[in-house]
């Protein structure tokens, strides 16, 4: 059966990688992404709408499908104050999952980060363990939660210090085993390749998804 999915986070790193691969799928039939400005050259199975994501109410009406993809993340050299970065992050990724649930989509998938908890002391660990109880907290029957650690992609802004890391990656991959297989790095790529085998193959339940389970 034909798949309708809501994408939002298209331009991002791993967003805009799933939105290739979601193109490819052939039972994918429609692809709803949310943006702020057009992005030009997609086919016609993609619809875009423009948002600027300050009144979600205005589209909720828009956020109709099968699936929901929740791929959105700022950074703090884009947002550095921490309001508008919380804003960002929790208010647009749970602000159109709570439209989701609410329009009847049944399943959600959600880019989060390894180390994501609650009760981290970091700002952006601990804001992405907000997100996921959040996310959990509004109880769709299939929801994927995946933990990359570092992630390797070509970003159109200059990150000299994830350039760096990438960079090294190759090397420090060579320790990550046995209970720090977690942390090894993985492409935006795989992350978009896993989402995509998991459509239409979603088991009921809250499922998080590290490492070995995405490539896997």
């Amino acid at each position: 059966m034909a798949k309708s999915v809501v994408l939002v986070g298209a331009t991002g790193l791993i967003g805009n990688a799933l939105l290739h691969e979601l193109i490819q799928e052939i039972k994918v039939s429609e692809i709803r992404i949310f943006v702020r400005r057009k992005i030009d050259g997609l086919p016609e199975k993609v619809k875009q709408i423009i948002t600027d994501f300050q009144d979600l109410s205005l589209i909720k009406d828009q956020v109709k499908g099968d699936v929901i993809y929740c791929c959105v993340g700022t950074t703090r050299k884009k947002t550095p104050d921490l309001t508008d970065y919380r804003n960002i992050d929790f208010g647009i990724n749970i602000g159109m999952a709570k439209l989701a649930k609410e329009n009847g989509i049944s399943t959600v998938h959600l880019i989060s980060a390894m180390g994501a908890s609650t009760t981290a002391r970091i700002f952006y660990s601990k804001l992405k363990g907000e997100i996921e109880e959040a996310l959990k907290a509004l109880q769709f029957p299939n929801c994927y939660i995946y933990r990359p650690a570092i992630l390797i992609g070509n970003r159109n802004e200059s990150r000299p210090m994830e350039y760096l890391s990438q960079k090294l990656c190759p090397f420090i991959d060579l320790f990550m085993r046995g209970n720090l297989k977690d942390y090894h790095s993985i492409s935006a790529s795989k992350i978009a390749q896993s989402m995509r085998k998991n459509l239409g193959n979603e088991k009921n339940g809250q499922h998080e998804l590290r490492y070995a389970q995405i490539i896997g």
